[in-house]
């Protein structure tokens, strides 16, 4: 039978002593840290790192209590923002890898929020509460890639059923419980967080055996007894303590979505119209019909609060007038011009949005910055996917090698990487591009296109006249001019170009 310790209640005196100790502890970590050389290790998009050696994948939401549901919110919030300091971290062959090193301080101003954290046998609130999930995770990919544990503590309360219980867990605690590992190789640490899941994982670039290994799994943590029970404030029973607070029920039930977006299509806008709630969030460039800017006039009607970046929009706007007509110089600030647009649409989203619906010109950065984990992601697609648009350019410009404007658009690797990567995560894709969706067929939406009356209103071509085809584009070679003039070649249409192409 399994030994149960009652946890004393704790008081005012018992957390200062606690406070206190802790605070020498961090000073003592902070030296230690000072002379050992530990550092933060670059974060960076790999292809060699190709071989998954471990991985582990666990539920996010794992308290179904409804007065839970706030902090478990909150346990999310600060999974996404740690994940965002570790994703795609390279570790070099026998550096060493700290968790907190690497993740740094918890703080309201990095964005950690209130999560459940366990301090003297109790689940408190805490700001960074929840990241014990995370670290559970990096500890067992550690252990299944044969990596060297070099510091490792556990719980000190036990869940039945959890990482604790089967003793492969890893609790971490500014800066002095910290969980440190290493390898013979190089390896990348991924964690990306799916709407329901924490995924992490370590990959090499070749397998190893290393993981055969049982040696290497050794532990300097030390053996503590299990005590079992919840100890939430909110539910442990103990009303004399001096943290005890009544549960509430209904906080942080409200789940809301988010809309972020860029260049309005009136498809788009269509959709966005009948697909909100009065309680979502919607986050513009700007107010397109006050600036008199039709680009950006999206429905604003109907939603819970409005966001905008309206300096850094008109700054870029002021730019973009000395941006060249074409080259590759232009597609590289149009590329940053969305990451910066991003990151202040990215500060709308609050912990309690559950979906995000987002313009596809932004969704890299989006994903890149982390804000994206944890959410149902549907992503508004105007254009190809970069790293299919970059290859079919490669292509033509085999067979057109004078093109100038076939080579000039070629974004950075991370970039096409994260939109690869976001894309696969993506629970829906929204396009009114036929073939765009023939791409991602099971979990596409295609849309209707949004005619202009000059155009529908056009008369019917009588019976002797000649076929006529608009090219609305410049002639240029991205465009598919050269692809048009070959298809036509020996046809008996007129071909109509836009004027000044």
């Amino acid at each position: 039978m399994a030994l149960q310790i009652q946890a004393p209640v704790p008081n005012r005196l018992s957390t200062a002593i606690f406070v206190g100790k802790s605070s020498l502890l961090q000073l003592r970590r902070a030296a230690r840290n000072a002379l050992d050389g530990t550092h933060q290790h670059p974060q960076y998009s790999a292809p060699q790192f190709a071989h998954t050696t471990a991985k582990s994948e666990t539920p996010l939401w794992t308290d179904t209590n409804p007065s839970e549901a706030w902090y478990q919110r909150g346990k999310i919030q600060n999974l996404r923002v740690a994940a965002g300091r570790l994703h795609l971290c390279v570790i070099p062959p026998d550096e060493v890898f700290s968790f907190w090193k690497q993740v740094g301080r918890a703080s309201a101003l990095k964005g950690y929020v209130r999560g459940r954290m366990l301090q003297e046998g109790c689940m408190i609130p805490a700001i960074g509460g929840g990241l014990c999930q995370l670290s559970n995770a990096l500890y067992q990919v550690a252990l299944d890639a044969g990596c060297e544990i070099l510091e490792r503590h556990p719980h000190s309360r036990i869940v039945p059923g959890s990482a604790t219980a089967a003793g492969r867990d890893a609790t971490v605690a500014w800066n002095y419980i910290d969980l440190r590992f290493r390898s013979s190789r190089p390896i990348q640490l991924r964690v990306v967080l799916t709407a329901t899941e924490l995924h992490v994982s370590i990959h090499m670039t070749e397998l190893s055996s290393d993981a055969e290994h049982p040696e290497k799994r050794a532990s300097t943590a030390l053996k503590v007894p299990p005590i079992h029970g919840d100890h939430a404030c909110e539910s442990c029973g103990n009303t004399s303590c001096f943290r005890h607070a009544p549960a509430t029920i209904n906080l942080g039930l409200r789940s809301r979505s988010a809309f972020l977006l860029d260049a309005a299509w009136p498809e788009f806008k269509s959709y966005v119209a009948t697909h909100h709630n009065p309680e979502d969030i919607l986050a513009v460039p700007l107010h397109g019909e006050r600036w008199n800017r039709p680009q950006f006039s999206w429905p604003s009607e109907g939603f819970s609060s409005v966001h905008t970046a309206t300096l850094t929009t008109l700054a870029q706007a002021l730019r973009n007038r000395s941006l060249p007509a074409q080259g590759a110089s232009r597609q590289s600030i149009l590329l940053k011009r969305a990451s910066s647009l991003a990151r202040q649409l990215a500060k709308s989203l609050n912990p309690d949005v559950d979906e995000v619906y987002v313009s596809q010109s932004i969704l890299p950065s989006l994903w890149q910055s982390g804000v994206l984990g944890g959410r149902r992601i549907r992503v508004f697609m105007s254009q190809l996917p970069m790293v299919t648009l970059q290859s079919t350019l490669d292509e033509a410009l085999r067979h057109h090698p004078k093109s100038p404007t076939l080579g000039d658009f070629r974004a950075d690797p991370g970039l096409m990487y994260a939109e690869e990567e976001a894309l696969r995560h993506a629970d829906h894709l929204i396009t009114p591009h036929a073939y765009i969706a023939a791409l991602f067929q099971t979990k596409t939406t295609l849309l209707e296109w949004s005619i202009p009356p000059t155009l529908s209103a056009a008369p019917t071509p009588s019976a002797n006249s000649r076929p006529t085809i608009l090219f609305p584009a410049s002639t240029l070679g991205r465009k598919g001019a050269y692809e048009l003039r070959e298809a036509l070649r020996g046809l008996s249409i007129k071909l109509l170009l836009r004027a000044g192409s």
